[in-house]
């Protein structure tokens, strides 16, 4: 081939390459809540009540909040205490999560949290989720030992474990339509 082609031809392979293999960007993991607007999970109403304004509070408050906690970040105890005061500024109900990156049941949950599926949007509502990594940070926690995961703990307005606990063996396959109905009664005492 002549030196014209490939001046022409090496940018287009070049170009081609971009659009076919494009640069991706990371993900950083961050302490940042994430949150989903109230209005875009707000409960179902009863037809036959009229429809009543939400106050300030409730409008400014979000539906629920999910943080990963790392170690990088501080011990356990001072970061559970620091989201409790959150919590309770907010009015959600506290809890924590034991999870790891290896375990189906917990990779099952993280997909339905990352997609908004809205059977988890529902049963996460008025909720502030804490998610921990058991590998990190260990199965044996003052108040939060476990043999199996993913495991919840509900926690009191000062981050202390109440003792109500629930795991993985509480539903049977990892898709949605199992896992989050559990979660949602879980979260909302009506286990």
């Amino acid at each position: 081939m002549s030196k014209k082609y490939w001046i022409v031809l090496v940018p287009l392979l070049i170009l081609s390459c971009n659009f076919l293999f494009p640069a991706r960007t990371p993900v950083v993991p961050t302490t940042q809540p994430a949150t989903i607007p109230p209005s875009a999970t707000a409960p179902m109403t009863d037809p036959t009540e009229p429809a009543s304004a939400p106050t300030e509070a409730q409008a400014d408050r979000p539906a629920h909040v999910v943080i990963r906690l790392y170690r990088a970040d501080g011990s356990l105890e001072e970061q559970i205490a620091e989201h409790a005061q959150k919590a309770r500024d907010l009015g959600l109900a506290l809890f924590i999560e034991f999870d790891a990156t290896w375990c189906p049941p917990c990779q099952a949950i993280e997909e339905s949290l990352e997609q908004g599926n809205p059977l988890m949007m529902e049963a996460i509502q008025g909720v502030y989720l804490l998610r921990a990594d058991a590998d990190d940070w260990g199965w044996d926690n003052p108040g939060l030992s476990f043999e199996a995961i993913p495991v919840y703990f509900k926690l009191d307005e000062n981050g202390q474990p109440t003792g109500d606990i629930i795991d993985g063996d509480a539903w049977g396959e990892n898709i949605p339509e199992n896992f989050a109905p559990v979660l949602d009664a879980f979260f909302h005492g009506q286990e």
